[in-house]
Parts: structure tokens; sequence; C-alpha cells
């Protein structure tokens, strides 16, 4: 062992005590920083988040975990929820934990570091220089460059992209960064997913960038996330035509079908379109005769009628069908059709399974007395798969409603006859019954559930829907609204819109749709342009079609109102035929489940649509 005195190891002449002792020292009260600063950050995931910062945080994220849970996966997403709510929504409560940890502690560059830990900051940057385990990258929004940490393996490269929350710790150099658990990386390729974030933060008019983090962050990982590949760079011009031309096939029989499309997509790119083909066109038939045989598609159109639209033989239709039948049952795995299942949301004005479910699992819980999270866990696992047996007339009369919510047809009428003679005051149930009376008698309905919810609706949440005995209130305002809208009350219509988005503007019930719609029937054009750059999170078929009535409100003419017709054709072309030929409106629904660009989404957007031009 070489003691202080002796002459150093390194050779370098001077004293071990002189040299790489002292080296030593320093490494090794670094390492001793490093670990205590490590258990701060231990000590702050083992205590948070508590029972209620739990409820919080899923109330704040609402449905954006869905959009979020489509582009990562369920550790990345859980990181991404953890670090916007402690870093971003309630950085509050991490500066709480930071003052306790420094006022513990007895190492002042312990205290030093987490001073400047105390505001969390996210970077949106491009990689410029990779060295060990750290990165130089500049921010697209301040071009400042800055070095952070980065884990091992890194997957990105230079001219790469990162974003991410980060820690300040100026130990190692002036602009120094730790990395926290969401960080993200993305190839350079994908610059055009940066300027959508630039694009969002100069709509969302925010008086500084971390102004726009602070309301949009969840937004911008949802738009960093999105990177898939466009098909525009998979296919030649013709096989895009192709596919275009199965798309508008599906949509003149009014159906869809992602399934059908993506076999026919798959073979494209496998097989590419079969040589010496005269009549390509050819190839779409078979793929449409092939979906009807195997049930992917109803049979609409008989054989004739497929090869009459598209102008080829019957016979030569048939063998394209063979050859898709052939593909699919040889190079197509039920695996990757189940990979390839598209996202539907919910529209509606009925509470949907998951609130009946959350509503049981509350009375369960109400009856027992919890200490703590962990006994909140056993009870919560005892009682998720079993049923809630009312303890009187109120409580069953509310489980009568959500079953009714969830049925159709008789049994709904009878659970919504027993749910109003158990309890009159009961705002799901007059609101179930009002579509069992005649229409001069329901708006007396609608007023009085809005009267008696008003009376139990408590405004003191951060997330007012996240509190299961506010929504029939917000359910009462809904479909009152809806019932003005049907009726072409638009003042009315709106003011209960309106209110419904002022008391909850995280929207959980898509009120932004006839909202904006009714502002475009009373020609506030200004006010629903403004109320679609709000919610411009969820633009979408219905916005587009949207635009598209505002600007053939302008002029009919125009370039404009026939591009704003194109684009909305092209988010969902099922629209057009409505408006083609004239189809009746349906009522809004109860509860439908949608996918984009389908005859679903299509026929609620026409719902809206048709009144106001």
């Amino acid at each position: 062992m070489t003691r202080r005195n002796d002459p150093c190891p390194c050779n370098s002449g001077k004293k071990y005590k002189a040299c790489c002792l002292k080296k030593e020292n320093i490494i090794s009260i670094d390492e001793e920083l490093n670990k205590d600063l490590e258990q701060v950050l231990l000590n702050f995931f083992h205590a948070h988040p508590t029972k209620k910062e739990t409820n919080e945080i899923y109330e704040w994220i609402g449905d954006r975990e869905e959009y979020l849970s489509d582009r990562f996966d369920n550790d990345k997403v859980s990181a991404i929820m953890g670090d916007c709510y402690y870093f971003n929504h309630r950085v509050d409560i991490w500066q709480m934990h930071l003052e306790r940890e420094s006022a513990k502690s007895k190492r002042p560059r312990v205290q030093t570091v987490l001073e400047g830990w105390m505001n969390p900051e996210i970077i949106l940057g491009t990689i410029l220089k990779i060295s060990n385990n750290s990165a130089e990258v500049v921010d697209v929004f301040s071009e400042e460059k800055v070095m952070i940490e980065i884990p091992n393996p890194f997957e990105g490269g230079v001219g790469d992209f990162i974003f991410g929350h980060f820690l300040l710790d100026s130990r190692q150099q002036e602009r120094y960064y730790k990395l926290l658990n969401s960080l993200i990386v993305f190839p350079a390729k994908d610059e055009a997913l940066v300027e959508r974030v630039k694009a969002l933060y100069t709509n969302s008019k925010s008086e500084s960038v971390l102004d726009f983090y602070n309301n949009y962050i969840i937004e911008c990982y949802v738009i960093l996330g999105d990177k898939e590949t466009s098909i525009e760079e998979l296919f030649s011009e013709e096989e895009l035509e192709l596919i275009s031309i199965l798309h508008s096939s599906l949509v003149e029989m009014d159906t869809k079908s992602d399934k059908l499309m993506y076999i026919f997509i798959e073979y494209i790119q496998r097989k590419g379109i079969p040589k010496g083909i005269k009549k390509p066109t050819a190839l779409v038939a078979g793929a449409l005769q092939f979906g009807m045989l195997n049930s992917i598609i109803s049979y609409i159109w008989t054989k004739k009628e497929i090869s009459s639209f598209l102008e080829v033989s019957t016979t030569t239709a048939n063998k394209y069908e063979e050859l898709f039948k052939e593909f699919y049952e040889h190079e197509i795995s039920k695996e990757e059709l189940t990979q390839n299942t598209v996202f539907a949301f919910e529209v509606g004005t009925d509470a949907n399974l998951v609130e009946f479910s959350n509503w049981k699992m509350g009375m369960h819980l109400s009856k027992v007395s919890i200490k703590n999270e962990k006994e909140m866990s056993r009870y919560i696992d005892i009682y998720k798969d079993k049923d809630y047996i009312p303890k009187d007339d109120k409580e069953a009369s509310q489980k009568y409603a959500y079953e009714a919510y969830s049925s159709s047809d008789l049994l709904r009428e009878n659970s919504t006859s027993l749910a109003y003679l158990l309890d009159k005051q009961n705002v799901d149930a007059i609101l179930l019954k009002a579509d069992y009376v005649d229409i001069a008698e329901k708006t007396n309905f609608f007023k009085e559930a809005i009267r008696i919810g008003e009376n139990q609706f408590d405004p003191n949440f951060e997330s007012v829907w996240g509190y299961l005995p506010n929504r029939p209130y917000l359910r009462a305002l809904f479909k009152y609204g809806l019932s003005c809208f049907e009726i072409m009350n638009f003042e009315k219509a709106f003011d209960l819109f309106n209110k419904i988005l002022q008391l909850n503007p995280a929207d959980h019930q898509g009120v932004r749709y006839p909202a904006v719609a009714t502002l475009i029937a009373l020609n506030r054009i200004e006010e629903a342009e403004s109320l679609m750059s709000h919610y411009q999170d969820s633009d979408n078929a219905f916005f587009s079609w949207f635009r598209w009535s505002m600007e053939k409100k302008k002029s009919f003419f125009s370039k404009e109102t026939q591009r704003a017709y194109e684009l909305a054709i092209e988010d969902n072309a099922y629209v057009a035929n409505y408006y083609r030929i004239k189809v009746p409106a349906l009522p809004y629904p109860n509860s439908l489940a949608i996918t984009p660009d389908s005859p679903e989404e299509a026929k609620v957007i026409w719902t809206l649509l048709q009144p106001i031009i």
C-alpha cells in the first residue's frame, strides 16, 4: 500500500500526498456528491406520486394519454406524464422537496446544485457533438448551445433531435444539464415535426417559450412522437393512384375498411403492380371482391357493379380476387392485422362503461376505512371485478341509469324507467327519461336536470370532469344544447355549449365541435376560428369541414373555398357524398366510437354541418 509520503506511483517525482492522492480525494468527493444528489431524486420518486397526485395526473392529462400511448411504450408514457406533471404543471411539489433536502444536507456543494435544480428546463435541440456521456445541443428556440447528459447506450447521432426535461448542474461547466426520464430522440429526417412544434408555438401566441411549454408540453410530446413515414415516400405515383382509387371506391360504397386498405397497401408494397396488367384498376376490383367474399366489407355492390364502376371485365376482376386471396392466406399474419388497428375515439352524450366502473369502485371504497396507499391498492384489487349492490334507492337509481347508458332499445327504456321511478332527483335519470317524452315536455326535463345538477356541481376541482358527481350536470347542459341546435335555436345552444367549455376547458365531451358549428350558423366566424385555434390539438376532419363551410359563407366560388373543400375531402371524403346527395342529418349520437376518415365520423360531421349550410 502506498503511504502519503512515498514517491507517487505515477512517476511524477512528487510525493503521493501531493499528487494522485489529491486527485483520488477529489474523485471520491465528487462520487459522494453524486450519491447524495441521486438520493435526492430517489427520495422524490419514492414519495411521489401520492394517491391524490396520481388522480390529479390522470385528470390533468385526460384524453391526451391515449395519444401518448399511440406513440410511446408504457414506460415512456409514464415517464412523460410524471415529468410533465412535476417539472411543469406542479413544479411547486418538486421545489418543496428540494427545499427540504437542501435543509437536511450539510454539504454546501449539494445545496448549490439543488438551487440549480429548482427550475427544471425543457430543451428541444439539435445534436451538434457527442463525447463520452454528454452531447452538445443547440436549442431550436433560443439558439443557445448547452451540454446535456445522455444515457448509455444513446440512440441519437449528430444532426438528430432531442426533447425532454433537464436539471441544471453547473459543476462541470456553466450550462450543463442532467437528463430526466422523459428524454426522447428522433432522427434529422423528421425535422418537419420540429417545424410543427414551432408553428404551434407561433399560433399559441404565448408570451414566452416557457409559457408555451407550460400550456402545451403534452401536445409537444404528441407531435414529436408522430414519426411515421409518409406514404408518398414508399410508393410510385401509379401505385399511389391505385391506393387512392380503392379509397374512393370505398367512399362511393359508403363503407370503410382499414383492414382491406392495409392488405391492399401491403400487397402493393411487397409485390408492386403486376407486370402486363392492362388496366391497373382491375387490381382494385379484385381487392373489393376479395373483401366482400371474406367478410372484410359488406356485400354492398355486386361483382358486376364493381366491374362497371371501375370499367374492367368481371373475368379480370375475378383473376385478381384470387391473387389477393392467396396473398392474404400465405403472407399476411393475424399479428400484423392486430398491430395495424386504427385508434377510435368516442363521441356522444352518454356516460361510458369506464365511468360506470369508476362509479362502482368509488361506491365500494366509500364503504371502507382506508388508512394508507397500500390499503387503497389492496381494496382496489379486491373490488376491481366485483359488482356493487346499492344500499338505498338513490344508489340503485344511479346504477340503473348507468346500465341504461350502456344498453340499447327495450333494455335501455326499462332501466331508464326504474332509475326515474327510484329517484326523480337523479340528473342522469331525468336526462334518460327526456328521450321518451314528447318534444314539448323535453325542454322542461332538460331544465329540471340542469337546475338539480347545478346545485350538486362542485367547481373546486382542477379538473371538474375528474370528479364523477359533476358529470351529470355537464351532460345535462350538453344534451339541452344539442336539442336547441336541432331546432336551430343557435343562440341558446351556444350559450349552453360555451358554459360547458368555461367550466371544463379540457372538454372531455367533445363540445368544441357543436360549439364551432353553432358559431358558424350565427355567422360569428372570427369567434369560430378562435375556438378552433384554441383546440388546435384536435384539428381533424370536423375542423376541416367547418373551415370549408366558413369559406363557403364568404364566397362560394373562391379559390379559398375550393382549396378548403379539397383539404376537407382529404380528411374525410364521405362527407362530400352526403353533401352531394343531400342526405338528411341524423340526431347527434348517444354513444359512438368513430375512426378518422370513416362513414361513422362523416355522419357526425354531417349532423353538425347540414343545418348550418
